[in-house]
């Protein structure tokens, strides 16, 4: 016999700590790059070994010889590094709860924001326009650089 009250309990809970937009932003932003991350480690460590390369040999002032050399070697390492990325944002993720309890217990503190190894995402530009909003609700206004234009003194041309 199934006991529904532990998995409602749980539910309830589930939501308030998942009910920030924040945290399921960040929640969504770890899911996808973990599950993203094989390809992503190939794709971006292949892209940033040859970038890499290309580096080493325009520094040393050397041909196209020694970039062939150590391109292997920074395709490797660029490999390593995004994999661990994606370890970072799977470990991430089971935290989100954490994260979106103590957002909810203290309101008043930051705003859970996504993880900014990768940039650029459909996550990051949400969380910015979040942000901006969150911004303009507690300044009166709009931000201070949009406003620097308006409170800057008119000059009399006479």
């Amino acid at each position: 016999m199934s006991h529904p009250l532990p998995s409602r309990i749980a539910t309830v809970l589930l939501s308030l700590c998942l009910g920030a937009c924040g945290t399921l932003n960040r929640a969504g932003k770890d899911l996808a790059i973990g599950v993203a991350s094989p390809v992503l480690m190939l794709w971006n460590g292949a892209s940033d070994g040859v970038a890499t390369a290309g580096m080493v040999r325009e520094s040393a002032g050397a041909g196209w010889v020694v970039q062939a050399a150590v391109t292997p070697f920074t395709c490797v390492f660029h490999v390593i590094e995004h994999g661990c990325y994606g370890l970072v944002h799977v470990v991430d993720l089971p935290l989100c709860v954490v994260y979106g309890a103590a957002s909810q217990l203290y309101p008043a503190g930051h705003e859970v924001e996504p993880l900014d190894i990768y940039q650029g995402t459909w996550f990051d530009r949400w969380a910015a326009e979040a942000r901006r909003g969150h911004d303009i609700e507690l300044a009166g206004g709009p931000p201070r650089e949009d406003r620097a234009e308006a409170d800057r003194p008119v000059a009399d041309d006479d």
